[in-house]
């Protein structure tokens, strides 16, 4: 027997990015903005709830910013390596 079920969960309202552009140090979330071409720039955030792909980003965000959404492990490799001067 197969039973379909749809259920409406209310989604957090506010800024939100896919969980894959959160760098979780286990001390710290960060994500990395993009500053200028080529260059970009580590940002301490606060995450929330996570939904699906997407986590709630509650400080440290504003809204517009472009950040790397993949590929952030190999960001924050390279910063770690070489520190970024904006």
């Amino acid at each position: 027997m197969l039973v379909r079920i749809e259920l409406s969960i209310p989604t957090p309202s506010g800024l939100s990015v896919r969980a894959e552009a959160v760098v979780d140090s286990g001390l710290a979330q960060r994500v990395y903005v993009k500053h200028g071409a080529g260059n970009f720039e580590s940002r301490q955030v606060e995450t929330g709830e996570r939904f699906g792909d997407r986590v709630q980003i509650l400080r440290g965000l504003a809204e517009g910013k472009q950040v790397v959404a993949s590929g952030t492990f190999l960001v924050d490799s390279e910063t770690r390596l070489r520190p970024i001067t904006p």
